[in-house]
């Protein structure tokens, strides 16, 4: 998948610095990530390219209301080119607030290895994998795949929460919604 720069923003160009350490910090930098924001196209991609470290209590502050805010809109909000200590640091983060988050690698304009990780009950992890196996599907479809006796209301419901976690989009055909994962070939890790 590739996007513009008008899906991307340079977080370390952003907030001026190469490190993001503690809730302050955080503080200080939301305001200038939500402003930055504001002016993207969805997807949002927030590229922490040339970041040194970003620590949970950071990321908390700082980016996790971006990536609440796009879910809000049904929007995925990619993080991408995230070093693997920071990367265990926004994972400790979601995980205490609960959020799913998507990381990926962004290299001239192309997201690659997308996936998502992050806390999800059982019944939404299964319904997010039988969709990224499928690459889409409606709440019938999951439902047979799934091989479990659960009424198709159900699997819509999860599948509409998934969609407002920003995790997968929605397509409707007459009467019948189709979900497919949020970036094309992106993969769920717990």
């Amino acid at each position: 998948m590739h996007v513009s720069e008008r899906n991307v923003l340079p977080v370390r160009s952003t907030i001026g610095r190469s490190t993001l350490a503690g809730a302050a910090a955080g503080r200080e930098a939301a305001a200038k990530l939500q402003a930055g924001a504001a002016t993207l196209e969805h997807p949002w991609v927030l590229d922490f390219a040339d970041m040194e470290l970003v620590t949970a209590s950071a990321f908390r502050e700082a980016v996790l209301p971006i990536v609440r805010w796009a879910a809000q809109d049904g929007q995925p909000c990619l993080v991408a080119n995230l070093d693997e200590v920071s990367r265990e640091e926004a994972l400790l983060a979601a995980s205490t607030s609960e959020v799913v988050l998507l990381f990926c690698s962004l290299n001239d304009g192309a997201i690659a290895g997308a996936y998502a990780q992050g806390p999800l009950d059982a019944k939404l992890s299964l319904t997010l994998e039988l969709t990224l196996r499928l690459g889409e599907a409606d709440a019938r479809a999951i439902s047979e795949v799934s091989g479990e006796n659960t009424v198709i209301t159900a699997w819509n419901n999860r599948l509409v929460a998934l969609t407002r976690m920003g995790l997968l989009t929605e397509r409707k055909v007459g009467k019948t919604k189709f979900y497919s994962p949020a970036v094309k070939g992106m993969s769920y890790g717990k």
